[in-house]
């Protein structure tokens, strides 16, 4: 069995370059002006490269990692029969604790959005965070009716698992925010869903990517910030250590790392 305790150390992977959307806020694929970004269109993390991440967090004892999957649209990612899901299912069986940013499209399809939470919840060894972006930009919810059909098929499937099933499953909403007040999601909405077991979360818009041409939305993030409560404190253990894209681990836009030497990482 994995061990199931909580992750001491957190990894990101970049599966894809591949979205659906095509949001004019997205920095997760345009984080620089440099030429040489190793996230290209046709970018994708293949499984073999996945599969020597995993080992390469197998060969640190003593230690327990979280990985954050991003993309692109994550959902998206396959390579001959697999799909994400098999993707996920493969890291909780090693142990490591998935989770996993998305545009929710994947669930505007009930049918699917059944599927791949019954599957994990079946077949995972430890719980699944998903975490849905939904603002103004990705537009894939009803501001006059304050409801999303993502999340309304979400809850709907959760709340027809058994208990133990529903406990492997952590929902999370993401709202990018700018000055703009539509740019936050209507109130009612999040009590709504609140009570359904989805959390919320709130992030000032910042000027990376395509964003850069939104600086008349930016929002004063020291200001932002400033009225939050203050975050617990970390020490060494639990911080990001870096992202995996393709054959390189990169830290703030820097390549610190290959892969197969993540031991160098760790200190």
């Amino acid at each position: 069995m994995p061990d199931t305790a909580p992750p001491k150390r957190i990894l990101g992977m970049t599966l894809l370059h591949k979205c659906n959307f095509n949001c004019p806020h997205c920095g997760y694929l345009y984080t620089g002006d440099s030429e040489d970004h190793e996230v290209k269109p046709g970018y994708r993390l293949t499984w073999e490269q996945i599969q020597r991440l995993i080992a390469d967090c197998k060969s640190i004892k003593n230690e327990r990692f979280a990985f954050v999957l991003n993309g692109g649209e994550p959902t998206l990612w396959e390579e001959g029969e697999r799909r994400f899901i098999d993707l996920l299912l493969a890291l909780a069986e090693e142990g490591i604790h998935p989770s996993f940013n998305t545009n929710g499209s994947y669930f505007a399809d009930y049918t699917q959005c059944h599927d791949f939470f019954n599957r994990y919840a079946d077949e995972g060894k430890i719980p699944l965070m998903t975490a849905v972006s939904m603002d103004k930009f990705h537009a894939n919810y009803d501001r006059e009716k304050a409801r999303a059909v993502i999340l309304d098929n979400i809850v709907k499937v959760l709340y027809e698992m058994p208990a133990e099933k529903k406990a492997m499953h952590n929902v999370h909403v993401i709202s990018i925010v700018s000055k703009d007040p539509a740019s936050f999601l209507p109130d009612e909405m999040k009590e709504y869903y609140t009570l359904k077991g989805v959390t919320f979360g709130e992030f000032p818009l910042h000027p990376i990517g395509r964003a850069k041409n939104l600086m008349d939305e930016m929002p004063d993030s020291e200001e932002f910030f400033k009225n939050l409560p203050p975050p617990p404190e970390k020490g060494p253990e639990g911080m990001p250590l870096a992202t995996l894209i393709g054959e390189n681990y990169v830290k703030q836009g820097k390549k610190i790392g290959t892969l197969g030497n993540l031991k160098d990482l760790i200190r």
